[in-house]
């Protein structure tokens, strides 16, 4: 017995350290993998704050502009404010004078006009004396009562400043609808509170009165208390909660979810681990075993020899002796099945006569290393040859045995076929592979969606918002309105119109580019015809555009996009640029270069490298000044690249902006326009 322990008690604490080693190693893994779900889960709710205020500065730009447009007069016509106040859906707004007093209000309430109530609501008393946008808690509304959230906008006129505050029924709020669906976690509750702990949105229905997160959700409230994150226990089940102040607003946006469901995707790779590191103990176990029975009954070999045949054929992994020299000298049948040989045929073959071409060095330096006594065994992974011809992957773990006086006498090798266990881990690095590739074009088509919504959001609804308002104005006053009154409506819709054409065009343009179904069909036309055709479609002022080109110059390109390169060209000039804007056609070679140049203040030299981007505008300069999408010279860059032609900028001398727009003079291949180009757009 204790010469028992001897052999076991040195593989045995290998094994207690390999085993404590490996279930430190899981624990780590469990502990990192629950770290990034939690931080992703996080990141998730920071992506719900940033949009909830981005929402709350859009509405309040937009309030701005519109209490300026058609609230700044000496008197405010109730008509006038009730037509601005629907154009935001709000149910309840006031308009306040400089000393806080009520000049209008919405549900209209004759009786409360001309008294101050500016006192009475915190964000409606900062907005008139400090002249700064303001936020509400929940309050009740100044007219029915009921709980709603304001959006107070002051803003000056030549009658001294004004603050224009509409509210929003917290029973009826939009940002519900958004929260209902900002953070895909089943049973997930998201909250929007203000400072005080009412409920200003949820991702499910609350009562329309003033609710407060302590009584709806008292353990969440008291977890929020006490830490802007971290887990709570309610009702027996673990909560994973996150917080956020929305900057600019008196609200903090809360997330909370069970943990069961946070962690729903890794109790699979968690369970797995833990079996695997069973498996690996039970088998460690199995090893010791083996080892320390192997290394007693050594001097018991050939007593032993028919138990160790027995284990040898029956064993369900490949097993073989072979001599010193490498020749096989003894197979089991699992051995047999797997090469789809006969005992017989294997018998007396040299291992290298089965091996791979690739691997016969390898076979043999391992033979031959024990042979000289270099190395008692080893663990290699190689490729046997069916007798098909196919390839057989294994696991090939080899052992010297020596005989009573130590001499080297068979090589005992185990062979586990590893050829289906590397096919699916070959299919799973496929699969990865792939899901990276599809999750990074989602991430793209994301990106290009929020940019699409947020140009949406804000330069479509503009002009819209404009032609409707005026139209209404018009239906409402046309008899009593001057002439020229009624003709400064007609051109600000006039106006209004062809920027929403130009953003409609622009925005079916892009999405027959993203869907790659614009296609040019290179035309040989002449090119000094299409710029005067172009120059003369602007319809600008005599002497604004002046275009030099001989009589006839032709040249390759889509018709249609040439119009439309020219188009937007020569109005991104008129618009950012100043006259004169000279158009210069110029044969080059093999090439026909058509340069548009104005004299204006040129593009800041720090936008230059991003100037033929997607969405992007610069935030110096007269740019800042007129309305716009980015997409314009985008566009342009996409459809010059379909044709062939190049677009490039230069500094125009000494001051203003130069496009060259390079056309082939031999036709190309017909390629569709897509929003990834072929070769970059220069700058230079």
């Amino acid at each position: 017995m204790r010469t028992g322990w001897r052999f076991l008690a040195a593989p045995l604490a290998v094994w207690l350290v390999l085993t404590c080693l490996g279930a430190a190693v899981l624990i780590w893994v469990e502990r990192t993998t629950k770290s990034a779900v939690v931080q992703r889960y996080d990141w998730r709710a920071g992506l719900a704050a940033d949009f909830i205020k981005a929402m709350v500065n859009d509405l309040i730009t937009r309030q701005a502009t519109q209490a300026d447009a058609f609230l700044s007069d000496r008197a405010v016509q109730a008509s006038d404010f009730i037509r601005s106040v629907g154009g935001f859906g709000y149910p309840a707004a006031v308009l306040l004078d400089g000393e806080g007093r009520l000049l209008q209000v919405l549900p209209p309430n004759p009786a409360l006009l001309g008294e101050k109530i500016s006192d009475r609501y915190p964000h409606l008393k900062k907005a008139v004396a400090e002249g700064r946008a303001a936020v509400s808690p929940v309050v009740a509304s100044a007219v029915e009562g009921i709980p709603v959230v304001a959006f107070a906008v002051p803003f000056d006129t030549p009658y001294g400043r004004r603050v224009f505050s509409g509210a929003v029924a917290v029973g009826s709020s939009q940002l519900s609808s958004y929260l209902a669906t900002a953070i895909p976690f089943d049973g997930v509750k998201v909250h929007l509170v203000d400072n005080a702990g009412a409920v200003v949105a949820a991702n499910h229905p609350h009562p329309n009165s003033v609710t407060l997160l302590a009584n709806e959700e008292p353990r969440l409230h008291t977890a929020i208390e006490q830490a802007a994150r971290g887990r709570y226990l309610d009702g027996g089940t673990w909560w994973r909660f996150t917080s956020q102040a929305i900057p600019g607003t008196p609200w903090r946006l809360s997330a909370a979810v069970s943990e069961d469901v946070l962690f729903a995707s890794t109790a699979g790779g968690r369970a797995a681990g833990r079996a695997a590191l069973v498996t690996a103990s039970v088998v460690g176990l199995l090893v010791v075993a083996a080892a320390a029975r192997a290394r007693r009954n050594r001097r018991e070999l050939r007593s032993s020899e028919q138990r160790l045949r027995k284990v040898f054929d029956n064993s369900r992994i490949g097993m073989a002796l072979t001599d010193l020299d490498g020749r096989l000298s003894r197979v089991n049948p699992t051995l047999c099945h797997m090469l789809g040989r006969t005992e017989p045929d294997l018998i007396g073959r040299h291992v290298t006569d089965i091996t791979h071409p690739d691997d016969k060095v390898q076979s043999l330096r391992c033979v031959r290393d024990c042979r000289t006594g270099r190395i008692d065994g080893f663990d290699v992974d190689k490729r046997y040859l069916h007798a098909d011809g196919r390839i057989v992957d294994v696991a090939v773990t080899g052992s010297l045995l020596r005989d009573e006086a130590d001499r080297p006498q068979y090589i005992a090798t185990q062979i586990i076929d590893m050829t289906e266990r590397h096919a699916l881990e070959n299919e799973r690095r496929r699969d990865a592979a792939e899901l990276a590739r599809h999750a990074e074009r989602l991430e793209h088509a994301n990106e290009q969606m929020a940019d699409f919504m947020a140009m949406l959001t804000h330069d479509v609804r503009q002009p819209l918002t404009t032609i409707v308002s005026a139209g209404e104005l018009l239906l409402d006053d046309w008899p009593a309105m001057p002439d020229d009154t009624r003709l400064h409506y007609l051109r600000r819709m006039t106006t209004a119109g062809h920027r929403a054409d130009q953003l409609v065009t622009e925005i079916l343009t892009l999405a027959q580019l993203d869907a790659g179904a614009l296609t040019a069909r290179p035309a040989r036309l002449d090119v000094s015809h299409a710029v005067r055709e172009a120059a003369a479609g602007q319809g600008a002022e005599p002497g604004t555009i002046t275009v030099t080109a001989p009589d006839e110059v032709t040249a390759f390109a889509d018709p249609v996009h040439l119009q439309l390169l020219l188009g937007n060209l020569l109005a991104n000039a008129v618009k950012y640029g100043a006259p004169p804007v000279r158009v210069t056609v110029t044969p080059d070679r093999d090439r026909v270069l058509i340069r548009v140049a104005d004299e204006g203040e040129g593009v800041p030299a720090a936008f230059i490298p991003h100037l033929f981007e997607r969405f992007t505008r610069a935030e110096t300069g007269v740019a800042t000044t007129k309305p716009g999408t980015g997409l314009g010279l985008y566009l342009v860059a996409r459809l010059a690249n379909a044709s062939g032609a190049t677009i490039t900028y230069q500094a125009n001398k000494p001051h203003g902006a130069t496009f060259l727009l390079s056309l082939p003079c031999t036709p190309g291949p017909a390629r569709p326009a897509t929003t990834s180009p072929a070769s970059p757009v220069a700058v230079s």
